[in-house]
């Protein structure tokens, strides 16, 4: 805490003490009282005029959003501020994505706008880039990585239109982040525009009143004027970086060049191309020593030819066209570069191997092989021979005479071929010890095998189908079930264990499964529903749904493609699956799998485990679903349920 002993935002976010001759943080690190974790802080500087407190938190004058709003009029620097806030907000909730960085808060404070991000162990791309220009294959891995966090984004109706080499993060594992989404559509609202997409408009249900109405009817500037000063108001903003001045921002500055106004993906793969040049190149494809020059080139003059992209060249040139419409699709950019990097050469690593020492102190002596053969046949050949001239000659006259041996002890032979028990040495070599550890291991292995087969505890769902052999028939003979249980009444007697905060109830509908203690049950059609008091988590039970004549018998192909509780995960463009697996239930064969998507319309993000049950001839289903941030709670929940669940008497 001694680190961060400057001021204090918003009450939590405490920034480290400044040097004496810095007064403007425009990013710096900060520690979060309330979360304990270090984040990153960024500061957008907001219109002098702005006096009011525009997010509604305690600090403003009277504590009265419209004050400003009136005192600035509608086109008022306190408007433009309002906007920038709302726009920067409206960013920070697209969904966490792996290749984007997280925005945790938006507010404003002291005249700014601060933006709190999460803190990634990573160095801007700038960094590398001012070090040592990138070779082309790596330039296409981290463009590739840069796609993938843009493809989130365009499937959500945004455009970054803030791609530059700072926004880009490479961690330390060489993967690529994209940051500054919340903080470039701040400044783009600044300007004048707006970069909220308007199904994102459409879509809000934010609580305030009159906010989203307030939000869809401003739509960027509506008059040949008010384009004009936003341009210039993002010339001052922005500033002279290639990667955000596409030529459909940046016009229309000429009377025969006319640019269709809206923004979208293509301004992205152009900042992508220039990205991808000043990698390779190590200068940007404009010069970059005005804002009002770059302005003016990109509209109209070709960018600098890439003759050091190598195999890049062809992708980034087709990127760099004036035209959006002649750039290329997202699929097929990305289709490039990874045939590029499949494509990438091995590394020479020759001159960076290391060298012998030349000391011949320093090296193991070299021993002549020969010698040591012609010694180990010798030592055998006397092993073999020894023992007989023991016994048929005396002992060599210099030699003292031995004592006489006792009569039950065998006559020991002497020298060294005593030492080695009558025998050679060639039996006790380091070869011969390690054919006996080696045999030990093996032992020691196949005695556990054995162990875990016999007494380790096995799977519930399993264990029913292994313990008998596949020749076994299906119903057993009548002098066995006399004392044998059926599989019902094993399920009832031998109940798992789910503990204290579960139930197993016997439905109704012929079945029983173990449900969280307080939740309710409801009917709906074939589903018998168990929810909890907020309605969050539901734990949906459907017996005989679809038939395996029509849908195949295959429960996994069942669950994938016609099982209605998936349905939302079908429609949804945000989906994924992991954990899905085919297995042997107490019921029958079975598939079970994780989903998440996010849901069509709401976008809420659910998270769900599934299982499904082939018997009969029909299929049951157990479905558990909950939010997608309460995974652990719903994994456990489905844990228990497909557990105990039984179908059918």
């Amino acid at each position: 805490m001694d680190e961060y002993a400057g001021r204090i935002l918003a009450g939590r976010y405490r920034l480290p003490r400044p040097p004496a001759d810095e007064f403007d943080l425009m990013e710096t690190r900060a520690f979060d009282t309330y979360s304990g974790q270090e984040v990153l802080v960024r500061q957008l500087l907001l219109p002098e005029v702005v006096d009011a407190d525009l997010d509604g938190r305690p600090g403003g004058p009277n504590g009265d959003e419209g004050e400003g709003q009136d005192e600035g009029g509608p086109g008022g620097a306190d408007a433009s501020a309002r906007r920038a806030l709302e726009a920067a907000r409206a960013a920070a909730a697209i969904p966490d994505h792996p290749g984007l960085v997280q925005v945790f808060d938006v507010f404003t404070e002291g005249g700014s706008l601060w933006v709190v991000s999460e803190l990634v162990p990573a160095r801007p791309l700038a960094a590398l880039i001012a070090e040592q220009p990138l070779g082309p294959y790596r330039a296409a891995e981290i463009a590739a990585d840069v796609l993938g966090g843009l493809r989130a984004l365009h499937v959500h109706g945004w455009a970054h239109r803030n791609i530059t080499a700072r926004t880009v993060l490479v961690c330390e594992d060489g993967r690529a982040m994209l940051d500054g989404l919340a903080l470039g559509a701040a400044q783009e609202a600044l300007c004048g525009y707006d970069p909220v997409p308007q199904e994102v408009l459409a879509a809000t249900d934010s609580g305030a009143p009159g906010d989203a109405a307030e939000r869809t009817v401003w739509g960027g500037p509506d008059s040949a004027l008010a384009l004009e000063r936003a341009r210039q108001a993002r010339i001052a903003v922005v500033g002279p970086v290639t990667e955000r001045w596409a030529p459909e921002q940046a016009g229309p500055v000429h009377d025969n060049w006319q640019f269709a106004p809206p923004v979208g993906p293509a301004a992205d793969l152009w900042a992508v191309g220039s990205l991808l040049y000043r990698c390779v190149q190590g200068h940007p494809p404009f010069p970059e020593e005005s804002a009002a020059e770059l302005v003016q080139l990109v509209c109209a003059e070709p960018p600098a030819f890439a003759e050091e992209c190598g195999p890049l060249r062809p992708v980034v040139e087709s990127l760099l066209r004036q035209d959006p419409a002649e750039r290329p699709e997202f699929e097929e950019l990305r289709g490039w570069l990874r045939s590029l990097v499949r494509s990438a050469p091995e590394p020479e690593i020759g001159s960076r191997t290391v060298q012998v020492p030349s000391d011949p102190r320093k090296l193991p002596v070299v021993r002549r092989r020969g010698e040591l053969v012609r010694l180990r046949r010798r030592r055998r050949a006397q092993g073999a021979q020894r023992p007989q001239r023991a016994q048929d000659t005396p002992p060599h006259p210099p030699h003292p005479p031995h004592p006489p041996h006792p009569p039950h002890a065998p006559h020991a032979p002497h020298g060294r071929h005593a030492r080695s028990g009558g025998r050679g040495r060639s039996d006790r070599s380091p070869r011969h010890l390690g054919i006996w550890l080696l045999g030990l291991i093996l032992v020691v292995l196949l005695a556990f095998l054995v162990y875990a087969a016999a007494f380790m505890p096995r799977d519930d769902r399993g264990t029913a189908n292994a313990q008998a052999p596949s020749s076994t028939p299906a119903t057993p003979p009548a002098s066995a079930t006399q004392n044998t249980p059926t599989p019902s009444d094993q399920s009832a007697t031998q109940t798992p264990d789910v503990g204290p905060d579960f139930t197993v109830r016997s439905d109704p509908a012929d079945f029983s499964v173990a449900v969280r203690n307080g939740w309710t049950r409801s009917v709906r059609g074939n589903e018998v529903i168990f929810s909890s008091g907020g309605g969050d988590f539901q734990l949906i039970v459907a017996l005989g749904e679809g038939s395996a004549a029509s849908a195949g018998d295959n429960p996994m192909t069942y669950q994938i493609s016609d099982e209605p509780q998936l349905a939302d995960y079908r429609a949804s463009q945000w989906a994924s699956s992991s954990g899905t697996k085919q297995l042997t239930t107490a019921n029958g064969p079975a598939a079970e799998g994780d989903f998440t998507w996010s849901r069509p319309g709401t976008g809420a993000q659910l998270y769900a485990g599934n299982l499904v049950t082939l018997r009969g001839g029909r299929f049951d289903v157990v479905f558990m679903m909950g939010p997608a941030d309460q995974q652990t709670d719903i994994a456990a929940d489905f844990a228990a349920a497909a557990q105990t669940f039984r179908a059918g008497g």
